[in-house]
Formats: structure tokens, C-alpha cells, sequence
């Protein structure tokens, strides 16, 4: 027995209200899961540098392995980042233009080339320190980490008696735009638009 033309007509009728309406509710879900996700990244890269420091007794800004090698590489970089796009910027700064680590390179793989922790020392690499690799995030771009402004003095001033600065691991958020200045007082520091980031200074 065949379906009338009415017949067929309301049920397709529903179907597209039911289209719809859910939409916009699915379209939501999987932005605030891809956020979820951006925010669980950050905070899992926070964490490895922690534990990095924890281990070495500094933190993993270091770019190019001494040659002749007494353990401490030789070159220091302004970020460290994550495989992915170059995430934009209203005006270029260093979020975009400084010199750049990986963060694999950093704490997966030892590329500066760290002294290993052994059983006899007390400090060293210990990694790696991600199960793998942190690749893009949500949206294709880099974490952006601007580990260069990292201080490890007590307080919320520098040695040089001038304020700390805010040190952020970054996702530019679903817009694939960067609105934190990178350099930010520790005092008055927050994430701009709709960036996802983990202060870790």
C-alpha cells in the first residue's frame, strides 16, 4: 500500500523541522567539544613543562645542542610551539615572529640534546613527556607557548626589580586569531577574545 501525496508531504515536513532544529544544538555540541579539547591540550602541555622543570632544574627553552657538549645547549628561543598553521594576528608580534622551538623537540624527543636524568644525578631529562606528540589544535593551528618571558625568581617582579610577565600556553581559539598581547603584567594578565590559554607564569 503506496503513501498519499499528503502523507508523504507531512512526514518530510517534520523531518526538516527536525533538521532544523538540531542543527544548531550538533553545531554547538562540536564547538564546545573542540574547545573542551583545546583546553585539555594546553593543560596537558602546562603540565609536561612543570614536570620538565621538576626534572632539569630549568625550563625547555633551549634551542641548538653546544657543540663539544658540556649538557647546555646554546641558543634560546621566544616560543615554544605545536605542529599546525601560524595562527593570525591583528599586528604581527612575537607570538608570530619570534624564535620558535617545537614543543616535540622540547619534550618528546630531546632534539637540544638535554643531559639524561640517571640514577646517580639528580637532575636531567626525563622524558618524554607526552604520551605523543601534541599536534594542531581543534581548528589546524599551533599551542603557542612564549616561554622566553618565563622567570623563575620568587615574587612578581624580576631580579631587575621590573613586574613579571604573564607566560601563556595558547590555542588562538575558533577564530584562528591570537587577541593576547604577548607581553601582559602577571597582575593584570587575561586571555583576550576567544583564546584558549593555561597561564603557567
Amino acid at each position: 500500500m503506496g503513501f498519499t501525496l499528503i502523507e508523504l508531504t507531512v512526514v518530510l515536513a517534520v523531518i526538516v523541522t527536525l533538521a532544523l532544529v538540531l542543527t544548531p544544538s550538533i553545531a554547538n555540541f562540536i564547538n564546545d567539544s573542540r574547545v573542551a579539547k583545546a583546553r585539555n591540550d594546553c593543560q596537558t602541555v602546562a603540565s609536561a613543562i612543570f614536570q620538565f622543570y621538576r626534572d632539569t632544574g630549568f625550563f625547555p627553552l633551549w634551542k641548538i645542542a653546544q657543540q663539544g657538549g658540556a649538557g647546555l645547549p646554546a641558543s634560546k628561543v621566544q616560543l615554544l610551539a605545536s605542529r599546525g598553521n601560524l595562527p593570525l594576528e591583528d599586528v604581527p608580534t612575537l607570538w608570530s615572529t619570534g624564535a620558535v622551538g617545537g614543543l616535540a623537540e622540547q619534550l618528546v624527543n630531546n632534539a637540544p640534546g638535554y643531559t639524561l636524568k640517571t640514577p646517580i644525578s639528580q637532575f636531567g631529562w626525563n622524558g618524554p613527556y607526552f604520551s605523543n606528540d601534541i599536534g594542531a589544535d581543534p581548528w589546524g593551528n599551533r599551542y603557542v607557548v612564549n616561554i622566553g618571558l618565563i622567570d623563575t625568581s620568587p615574587g612578581a617582579a624580576t631580579l631587575s626589580g621590573r613586574g613579571k610577565l604573564a607566560v601563556w600556553v595558547l590555542s588562538a581559539g575558533p577564530n584562528g586569531t591570537i587577541e593576547t598581547p604577548f607581553t601582559l603584567p602577571i597582575l593584570s594578565a587575561t586571555a583576550g577574545g576567544d583564546d584558549i590559554a593555561i597561564r603557567i607564569q
